[in-house]
């Protein structure tokens, strides 16, 4: 009866010590995926494209478009591509139109506004990016020009790359403490507040995430002002005129002291609204701190106090955890298991 009990005893202790190594593993686990997570709106790059559209499809004089009523789903802050071609032997003018999960209009592509303006021919493949500020579904139209029926071969791919990964370095892009992606009215106004360190060097990335139809012939202008913790105003930009869609422009800002900044957006277009991205990078160090003039200087302190957290955390190496769960184990484990055998030796047998 002893040995028996003896058994018992020692498998449950065994089993119980299996199942606290394993709950603290997966914990410890969890919280390292969470402290890889992307910085600002908490997204991954996709490793593969995605397909959305991949059709031929018929214009004709009787019915010359090709309509998604609000079935095409775009997630922020994604880039998509929209793509398409001429099948037959035609030729033809072609404009492109989105609307939003808000039902604001955006004018993406017309061929008759392009230079040379020259009807679209069979073959020829334009590609319209466009970067994503809200997740929802989107209404997209092909309206065609056309002299004869003829058929258009439609495409749509979610990319791999979220707006700003594809133009900006991924040694920088892994060290942005901030990030969005928003969509702006003629004349918004944008306000954000984000804690940056002294002595610092950041670099702020900005860009155009929304194709314009060539037609409307609309430039896109930024207003960019920072206020600093002790309420320093510095005027980056006023009227500053944007690059392309997908081109990006920087500027490199080195602080004095730490606390939280205002960063202060106003953009101004002819078209009803645009997608803007934009980021800050963490750069380096600038300086030490070692100030003179300052009686009390702060303590030396390199870790990031931004709100918005950063992309890297410190964390302990799987393998060390481990090892330090079965040191711990065995030393709690095993004067128990000796304990339970000599009572179970000196238990009387029947």
């Amino acid at each position: 009866m002893g040995i028996k009990k003896l058994n018992l005893t020692s498998k449950s202790i065994l089993i119980s010590m299996l199942i606290l190594t394993i709950s603290i593993y997966g914990t410890l686990n969890n919280d390292v995926s969470k402290a890889h997570n992307i910085e600002g709106k908490n997204v991954k790059s996709s490793s593969v494209e995605m397909v959305l559209v991949d059709k031929v499809y018929n214009l004709t004089l009787a019915k010359p478009y090709v309509n998604f009523p609000n079935n095409i789903f775009f997630e922020e802050p994604y880039l998509y591509y929209i793509s398409f071609q001429i099948v037959t032997p035609h030729t033809c003018h072609i404009d492109i139109s989105l609307w939003d999960p808000e039902n604001d209009k955006y004018d993406i592509y017309d061929s008759r506004g392009r230079i040379p303006s020259d009807p679209l021919v069979q073959f020829e493949k334009p590609e319209i990016p466009f970067g994503v500020a809200i997740t929802g579904n989107y209404t997209i139209t092909f309206r065609a020009h056309l002299a004869e029926n003829l058929n258009i071969h439609i495409k749509i791919i979610k990319s791999q790359f979220i707006c700003l990964q594809d133009a900006v370095q991924p040694s920088e892009f892994g060290r942005r403490i901030f990030y969005e992606v928003n969509k702006f009215y003629n004349q918004s106004i944008m306000l954000h507040n984000v804690t940056l360190k002294a002595d610092w060097l950041y670099r702020f990335y900005f860009g155009r995430y929304s194709s314009i139809a060539n037609a409307l012939m609309s430039i896109t202008e930024i207003d960019f002002n920072i206020t600093s913790s002790n309420d320093i105003k510095y005027k980056i930009y006023v009227n500053k005129t944007l690059p392309g869609v997908c081109e990006v422009d920087f500027f490199d800002f080195g602080t004095a002291v730490e606390g939280t900044y205002d960063i202060i957006m106003t953009i101004y277009s002819k078209v009803k609204c645009v997608n803007i991205a934009y980021t800050i990078i963490d750069i380096d160090k600038i300086a030490d701190g070692t100030d003179p003039n300052d009686l009390d200087p702060p303590p030396d302190d390199d870790e990031p106090t931004n709100d918005t957290k950063t992309g890297i955390e410190a964390f302990i190496p799987r393998e060390w955890t481990i090892a330090m769960i079965l040191f711990v184990g065995s030393i709690v484990g095993i004067p128990i298991l000796i304990i339970v055998y000599r009572k179970g030796k000196n238990s009387t047998v029947i």
